[in-house]
């Protein structure tokens, strides 16, 4: 058995944690799920924004040297996967409906169907930024109550050993109260992290969208000031 192995079978909340009751038990198995779940989203949740922020930023790049709206394909097909390529990609396929045909009277509704497409992928975009975060927001709600059942039926399992010994001696009355700070401590454990990961997501969620919209507008000037100047050969 190597020294790992012994430290902890030989520690004390080790020890208090198998010689809990089931209800204690299960309370801390329960917390034990979140806390792993919180983790693993998190984690995950990081290397995603990183890896979709060094991808937004090099599509961004490219997307500056652009001139006029029809060079847009090309930067899609030769551009990695990122949430701003997605939002162009979804505008050139609303694009390719139109007909090849401006006029005064089309140019404001075809402006108008390409804002309510930059609307939808947008959204869509927020969606799937936001999934799994309900997860940290029910983990972080409701720990710091399982960690209070587990700690009051710690408490009311103390007094009801201390009835059956007769006696309120501290070798009595010790294990069933630090069992049941046990489980107080594991709630605030589960609850801290995924409180703090669900609100640093929101807020980055919401720059993003704001970062997001921005770049629409810009996509749609593009496409506006490529209607304009075929109105104006025309004219011309």
């Amino acid at each position: 058995m190597s020294f790992m192995e012994v430290f902890v079978l030989n520690s004390p909340i080790v020890q208090m944690v198998l010689n809990t009751d089931m209800a204690t038990f299960a309370i801390l198995a329960i917390l034990a799920v979140m806390s792993l779940g919180s983790w693993g989203i998190i984690i995950v949740k990081l290397f995603s924004y990183r890896k979709n922020q060094k991808a937004n930023a090099s599509f961004f790049a490219r997307f500056n040297q652009v001139e006029q709206f029809i060079e847009l394909q090309g930067l899609c097909e030769t551009s990695g996967d990122s949430a701003l390529k997605r939002l162009t990609s979804e505008v050139l396929i609303e694009a390719a409906k139109f007909s090849n045909f401006v006029s005064y009277d089309s140019i404001q509704h075809r402006a108008s169907l390409l804002e309510d497409t930059i609307q939808r992928s947008i959204e869509g975009l927020r969606l799937d930024e936001d999934r799994h975060l309900s997860f940290l927001a029910i983990s972080s709600n409701l720990s710091p109550f399982f960690g209070l059942l587990g700690t009051v039926w710690g408490i009311m399992v103390a007094f009801v050993q201390i009835g059956q010994h007769g006696s309120a001696d501290l070798s009595v009355v010790a294990p069933g109260i630090a069992a049941a700070l046990i489980t107080t401590v594991a709630g605030l454990v589960v609850a801290i992290p995924s409180s703090a990961g669900y609100n640093i997501f929101v807020a980055r969620n919401g720059q993003n969208e704001i970062a997001y919209y921005n770049f629409g507008s810009q996509v749609l000037s593009i496409f506006k000031r490529g209607d304009l100047l075929a109105l104006e050969e025309i004219a011309g």
